[in-house]
Parts: C-alpha cells; structure tokens; sequence
C-alpha cells in the first residue's frame, strides 16, 4: 500500500507541475465553460458549412497544431532588445509568404513609433489563414489534409498583404503609452500630462457608465474587472498583436450583445464587447 500512495503521489505533483506549464504558455487563460471545440475555429464545425471537409480523424486542434513533427521555424524579429523570434507552438499549418505593408500612422504625435514586423509574435500565425492565400482547413505534414477554403473579400483581413487599413499591429505598446499620455493632442509636452492610453496593467471594460448630464465636468466612467490585464495579452508584455484583442482558443471570451434588428450576434473571439466599444475603451481613454 506504501507503494501505492507514493507512486499515487508522484503522479499528482507531475500532474500539478505539468499543469502549471501548459498555463504559462497560454497568453490569458480559458474560462472553463468555453473553448475552441463548436467555435469557428473548429474545421470540423465551419469546413461543411463553406463547403468544404471535416478532419478525416475529427480532430480540431491538428489544423494549427501537432504533438509531433511540427513546424517550430519562425523568421522576423521583435523590436524589443532580447526578443525571441521563434514563435511557433508545435505550429502544424503553412504560414502566409507575403510581405505585409504595415499601418501608416496619420497622426503627427505617433510618427516616432516605427513597426519594424507588422506580423511579430502570434500575428503571423493568425495571417496564415486570415490573409486568403492559405487554406483554412489545410494541415500537415504527418498526416497532411489538402484545405479547399479561403477567406476571401473584405473578410480576409491582410488580403495581398495589405495592413494599412487595419488597426496597427506590430508596435510597443508601452512605449505609445508613455508617448501619448505626456504629450497633448497637438504633440506639444504639457505640464500635466493628458491621460489617452490606459496603462497596460489596467484589465478590460466589462461596461461603462454614462453621465446623462452633457454640462457636467465628470466623465463617463468605465468599469473594468477580472485578472486578464492588458500586459498580459501583448507579446512579451510590450507589442500589441491580434491577439492583444483576440483569443483564438475562446468562442465567448466576452459574449457580445444581441443585435437592435434581431440579425445573428457575431463571435468575435474578443476580450471585450463591441457594444458601448467596450473592446476600443479598454485601451483608448475617449
């Protein structure tokens, strides 16, 4: 019996270990009562409705991911000192060879804040399907599955490699921060400085008081909760990426509001609501 319980012992302290591993690889962890399998992420689930195929195996996680011969090569370079550029995770899915054109600022204030790799950490994950050149229900190469289905028209974000009408990926946040928030609107220094990013250790609107009196001299006032923070979504605490808004692995990260005309409410894979803009007042003072 000694035996037993000591061998049962082992198992439960690498059971805990091995736990707390995987979590660390995780950007903001999963609520539990949702996750990839059902969402539009599940090949199995969107491919038959595009026309296409399910896994031969049902597996859903084989379309970006594999336990074995995975693709773990990453080229690019983050614009932070000691960056890993290796960002890959047991990737099982080709990868976009365009060359992307990143977001040109229009805004005198943000000149300075340069995007070296549009596609730095997870985003070039995300384009691999998101650009339309990759099929979505593509995988291999162990057991490779030939996809048939592309995201196309203004649904495929990056199309041509076009990001010059998308929200800027690729840059440091905590420096855009420290940036807007000590100069005016007009990029002159201000003694007191203006509040128009919010720090990257705040968590994300979950809703937002308005003030009916338009005279009043108080804001609208935004109510933040949970332990997600900001930091914890930007690669390596810093660059901002799709998945900054983004979890890919959650169908219902933030469950988003029935629609005024009744039309089907969109999943989004956000952290936030679209309703009130919740997801944009999470970072933007406005």
């Amino acid at each position: 019996m000694a035996r037993v319980h000591i061998v049962a012992t082992v198992v439960a302290i690498v059971t805990v270990v091995t736990s707390g591993a995987f979590a660390t690889l995780n950007f903001a962890g999963l609520a539990a009562r949702t996750g990839v399998n059902g969402s539009f992420h599940d090949m199995n689930y969107y491919a038959p409705i595009k026309g296409g195929h399910p896994e031969k195996f049902e597996r859903v996680c084989v379309f970006c991911h594999t336990p074995h011969n995975a693709d773990v090569n990453e080229p690019g370079s983050l614009p932070t000192p000691g960056g890993n550029s290796n960002f890959a995770p047991l990737w099982n899915h080709d990868k976009s060879q365009l060359t992307f054109s990143p977001y040109q600022w229009a805004t005198p204030a943000n000149l300075e804040f340069t995007i070296n790799d549009p596609l730095v950490g997870p985003s070039r994950l995300c384009m691999s399907c998101h650009d339309g050149s990759i099929a979505v229900d593509q995988h291999g190469a162990a057991v490779p599955q030939t996809g048939t289905i592309r995201i196309s028209g203004k649904r495929a974000v990056g199309n041509s490699g076009d990001l010059s009408t998308t929200h800027p990926i690729g840059f440091d946040y905590v420096n855009a921060r420290t940036q807007r928030n000590r100069t005016a609107i007009n990029g002159s220094a201000l003694a007191t400085p203006v509040s128009e990013i919010m720090y990257e250790t705040n968590t994300f609107a979950i809703d937002i008081v308005i003030n009916p009196d338009p005279n009043s001299t108080t804001y609208n006032s935004v109510t933040r909760q949970g332990t997600r923070t900001i930091a914890s979504t930007l690669y390596n605490g810093r660059i901002m990426t799709c998945a900054t808004c983004h979890e890919v692995h959650n169908k219902e990260n933030a469950t988003q509001a029935v629609s005024t005309d009744g039309s089907p409410t969109p999943n989004y894979f956000l952290y936030a609501k679209v309703q009130n803009s919740l997801i944009c007042l999470s970072c933007h003072v406005k």
